[in-house]
């Protein structure tokens, strides 16, 4: 066996000081090292500060850093993509604007403990505020009949301190005889769950396993049934709507979807080098 590629993400939401938010995500891989950063208006999520660097790439040819002063003013909530895909484009290569999309959802996912600064006078509120608003989006919101517990009752326990919110990704792949062996971490403060594939030199899926250690509810935990529908697909070949498709689409997990995303462009750079 060989140990061939790695790459890890970290995202983390802090409360500044001075009424601010700050998110930054932070990439460490085999090949790069990176991270991206927004600092927005607690209250509105409207962007005051958008900024990058690259630190390490292939020869130094991403290397460098900067601002992205079109940014400032944009809401770093849903429907930003449009704003980043037009102020960050292909900026280093798009991994400007993936750290940034990254920030946005770390942002989003911390709105869960600033509910009176987003205009929502309980807990209880803002969850039906996501009941009503993102009905049918994943599994938890598309079987709201069938949950146990509401997303006010898995936070309730929750101490809100400056830092808001944290998010781990890990990508590993071990090169062995005929084929790969590839393993992923999805970890952050509401959700953990890990996958486990095995393909053959060409990237042919032979087998998929994963499980959930944690989510709002224990319907959640039934998305792991899905990667069994990934076994004889090519996985390098994948884009991102293809991924969600295949994993079970609005009854899915969205997390799920991303690590396995990643995992696909991960393999995807191993096969091409």
């Amino acid at each position: 066996m060989e140990y061939v590629f790695q790459k890890s993400w970290f995202c983390s939401v802090t409360a500044l000081d001075g009424g601010e938010l700050l998110a930054e995500t932070s990439l460490v891989g085999t090949d790069i090292e990176a991270s991206g950063r927004l600092v927005v208006e607690r209250s509105t999520f409207i962007v005051i500060d958008a900024g990058w660097e690259v630190t390490r790439s292939p020869e130094g040819s991403l290397n460098g850093s900067g601002v992205l002063p079109g940014l400032k003013g944009v809401t770093a909530y849903f429907n930003s993509g449009g704003d980043l895909r037009h102020e960050a484009g292909d900026i280093a290569g798009g991994l400007v604007r993936e750290l940034l999309a990254e920030c946005v959802r770390g942002i989003i996912q911390a709105e869960t403990f600033l509910y009176r600064e987003r205009g929502y006078l309980t807990p209880e509120a803002y969850g039906e505020y996501w009941e009503t608003s993102y009905l049918n989006s994943c599994r938890y919101y598309s079987n709201l009949h069938r949950i146990s517990r509401r997303w006010s009752e898995y936070v309730n326990s929750y101490y809100t301190g400056k830092k808001l919110f944290n998010r781990f990704k890990s990508c590993s792949i071990v090169r062995s005889a005929g084929g790969f062996s590839i393993a992923g971490i999805f970890n952050d403060s509401f959700h953990e769950m890990g996958i486990c594939v095995n393909l053959n030199d060409q990237g042919m899926v032979l087998d998929c396993r994963g499980n959930f250690l944690r989510a709002p509810d224990p319907v959640c935990f039934e998305n792991a049934a899905w990667l069994e529908r990934l076994k004889g697909t090519f996985l390098p070949d994948f884009n991102k709507k293809e991924v969600i498709s295949k994993i079970g689409g609005p009854s899915g997990c969205d997390h799920l979807a991303d690590l396995v995303y990643d995992l696909a462009k991960g393999l995807r750079k191993v096969l091409d080098s």
